[in-house]
């Protein structure tokens, strides 16, 4: 291990002097130094083989020990320094251990921990910083992603207990649930679970916690997960389940006999699972797609007592979309309700706008009572919405779609019109990923075959491993040449609308494909 260097200095003296107060750990000349990403701190790189960083425990991954060039630079200035100053032994001096901070603070703009014994509790929490409580750092960590990587269960506690959000995700895709199983923080774990944590949350990799739990071997957390009915059924992109990756008889045996845990147990998670999420949204920002005049003016009064924002155009930054729906309360099916579909935002009949008018909090509303039916299709709305809720990936995730369509055409498909562009869009919208070169099914068959979330719980789903579409409009520009096999398909546009209005990656057999 290794110390923090000394600056560029003139005299033996100046230069030691450096060293003795800004010195981390003591040691000969520090080899090929790396860096911790998560903490900031840095360790020679034969020393930097623990799960933990030595200065401040919080655990370190494989892929985020990193190459410190900076550092390495530093040393052979200090090389230079001490050739100047005729001290042969810089790197051999003893140096008095000392508690110096090298990183940033890991809770960024939310450091409230009481300096006496460094705990808090919710009392202790600033009105300011609970209303930011979810706010992300850079990496797309919450404090509660800090507090659980760091294992301060007190801190968990109560950040949980100020209204953190138990299932966000950073930037690599974990949650704090994940992170927690993953490294065998069960008493945290378990305080996750019990403030609404998703026991089946899909990760890195579309992996579940109970997936990390068997892939760690975490007996007592992959226990955790199945009294939270953890689906032990789930597959992850490579279309293994949890029991696959089973690496001893007791977890094996644990995941055999999961049922009988889950049926034994209170049904603690699912009164969790009721709560309302919008407890975690951040601000409306609304999205008004098609009102009448009449509901537009009631809108212009809402948004002027409750201070809404609202938005011109469909944006990812839209939360709700207001739309007219009939006496049944059905909405069409337009380009602005299949966005709210793909995206997983709250779509919302007109009424809501008169609601609005009668309450003095809108947030204490209960939206469900003003959710769409259906467009046309009964219950879409609220399963797409469920599945962004549920941190699900989205309806494309991992699937690939070359448009064999014209740019200047609009195309109509039932009561919908679209172009290329807007089509592109409808695809982005849901995760998916538009080739500007049509695929060569070859080339695919030879990489790894990843399983498309959406098909994922079924094998035998006919698009089970399918991962590229070519999608055409037939008539006179149909391609001559058509794709069905298990990783390409050809199909035409209606299938993909198809796919969006029933919020399924649809069996080509239902349309006599």
């Amino acid at each position: 291990m290794f110390r923090v260097l000394a600056s560029l200095m003139t005299t033996r003296a100046q230069a030691l002097n450096v060293l003795k107060s800004s010195a981390v750990n003591v040691g000969n000349k520090p080899v090929a130094p790396v860096r911790y990403t998560n903490c900031g701190d840095f360790f020679c790189s034969n020393c930097a083989k623990s799960s933990k960083c030595y200065l401040c425990g919080i655990p370190v991954r494989p892929n985020e020990i990193r190459t410190d060039h900076t550092i390495l630079n530093l040393i052979r200035d200090c090389d230079t320094i001490a050739n100047v100053i005729k001290e042969d032994n810089l790197w051999n001096t003893q140096i008095e251990k000392k508690n110096v901070s090298l990183k940033s603070n890991p809770l960024p703009n939310n450091s409230y921990t009481n300096n006496t014994d460094n705990k808090i509790t919710n009392n202790q929490i600033p009105k300011s910083v609970a209303k930011n409580i979810n706010k992300r750092n850079p990496k797309g960590e919450t404090s509660l992603h800090a507090a659980c990587l760091k294992e301060q269960k007190e801190l968990v506690e109560s950040l949980l207990n100020a209204g953190a959000n138990p299932n966000t995700k950073d930037n690599a895709n974990w949650s704090p649930l994940q992170e927690c199983i993953n490294f065998g923080f069960y008493e945290i774990s378990k305080l996750l679970l019990k403030a609404g944590a998703y026991p089946n949350i899909p990760g890195f990799d579309n992996r579940t916690p109970l997936h990390e739990a068997v892939l760690t071997n975490r007996i007592r957390e992959a226990k955790l997960l199945l009294e939270y009915h953890a689906n032990k059924d789930v597959y992850d992109q490579f279309g293994k389940k949890p029991i696959d990756y089973c690496i001893s008889k007791e977890m094996q045996q644990i995941l055999s006999d999961g049922d009988l845990i889950s049926n034994n147990t209170e049904s603690e998670y699912d009164l969790n699972c009721t709560l309302n999420q919008t407890s975690f949204q951040a601000d409306l920002i609304v999205y008004l797609s098609n009102l009448n005049e009449t509901s537009k003016k009631l809108f212009e009064k809402a948004a002027s007592k409750h201070k809404i924002k609202s938005l011109p155009t469909f944006k990812s930054s839209v939360t709700h979309v207001i739309v007219e729906v009939n006496n049944k309360n059905i909405t069409n099916l337009t380009y602005d309700v299949m966005l709210a579909i793909l995206s997983g935002k709250w779509l919302l009949t007109s009424e809501w706008i008169s609601m609005c008018l009668e309450l003095e909090d809108i947030h204490q509303m209960e939206l469900e009572l003003f959710e769409v039916s259906g467009c046309p299709i009964l219950g879409i709305p609220k399963l797409a919405r469920q599945n962004q809720e549920y941190q699900n990936p989205r309806l494309f995730n991992r699937c690939f779609f070359y448009l064999a369509l014209q740019v200047d055409v609009v195309y109509s498909i039932g009561d919908v019109n679209l172009t290329k562009k807007e089509i592109t869009e409808l695809i982005i919208a849901g995760d998916g990923t538009v080739l500007n070169r049509e695929p060569n099914p070859e080339d695919i068959k030879d990489k790894e075959q990843c399983i498309p979330f959406h098909t994922s719980r079924n094998p035998h789903h006919p698009l089970f491993k399918c991962t590229h579409y070519i999608i055409y409009a037939p008539g006179n520009d149909e391609p001559r040449i058509k794709y069905n096999m298990s990783h390409i398909k050809s199909l035409p546009l209606i299938w993909l609308i198809e796919c969006i209005e029933k919020f399924t990656l649809l069996n080509p057999s239902y349309l006599g494909l």
